[in-house]
């Protein structure tokens, strides 16, 4: 493994204000090549920087999945009154899929209509859970698969799921929406507003592709630092300052 290089007083980047009332004062803020973030920084603790356009500290474990090591960042980072996101509550609305759906219905954003059901729905659909114990999905595209999947995600049609119409022709895919961007300039305006409506700095999206070429958002899910592409840390690279 090569060694960290080192920089001298003057070639370091000038420190940011305290925020949210945490002192930087005995933290230093250093820029790494990417190289080095991928192999130095594994542990979901050591993914906090601070972000100079939004003056914020930015949790980038990119899994914020409720009681996970990524959500307990972001709340403890919270209850040291930090300003950071994601917030606890900014996690529930992008992982609760009803709470995704009607925050971004609100906020004007594309998305397929939608309902929640015990059990029954009417295929083409996409199929999420509802439920604390586990997070799935399925593309029900066939009446004859209804009565069976709507058994295992309901638990034995114990917990609700969300179903979202799938348009005539339409395709389900994903991009990763990385501080308001995407590798692939198509994503770009989803992107960003992932990043305004939902506040998650990392998230794997879901997309539905209409046969018109209309893009519905369909849900947001984890997005582990470790699984970023060397592009796409290289502009994390960019916008953020790490702590050390």
């Amino acid at each position: 493994m090569p060694e960290t290089p080192h920089s001298s007083p003057s070639e370091q980047p000038e420190q940011p204000p305290s925020v949210g009332g945490m002192s930087y004062g005995a933290r230093t803020l250093v820029s790494l090549p990417t190289p080095q973030i991928r192999e130095t920084r594994t542990r979901p603790q050591e993914l906090v920087a601070y972000h100079s356009q939004e003056d914020c500290l930015l949790n980038l474990s990119g899994d914020y999945s409720y009681l996970s090591t990524g959500y307990y960042i972001s709340q403890d980072l919270e209850s040291g009154r930090s300003l950071i996101h994601p917030t606890c509550a900014e996690v529930m609305d992008a992982y609760v899929m009803p709470l995704f759906l009607e925050k971004a219905k609100r906020a004007g954003l594309p998305i397929s209509d939608y309902y929640i059901s015990n059990g029954y729905f009417e295929p083409p659909v996409i199929v999420d859970t509802i439920n604390p114990f586990m997070s799935r999905h399925s593309v029900v595209l066939k009446a004859a698969a209804q009565e069976r999947i709507a058994k295992s995600l309901t638990r034995n049609f114990t917990y609700a799921i969300s179903c979202q119409d799938l348009p005539h022709r339409a395709r389900v895919g994903h991009f990763h929406a990385v501080l308001g961007w995407s590798t692939t300039p198509k994503f770009r305006e989803l992107a960003q507003a992932v990043w305004r409506v939902f506040g998650l700095p990392l998230a794997k999206v879901r997309v539905i592709a209409c046969d018109d070429g209309r893009l519905l958002l369909s849900g947001l899910q984890p997005l582990p630092f470790a699984r970023l592409t060397e592009r796409e840390q290289l502009f994390v690279q960019k916008m953020v300052t790490w702590r050390t």
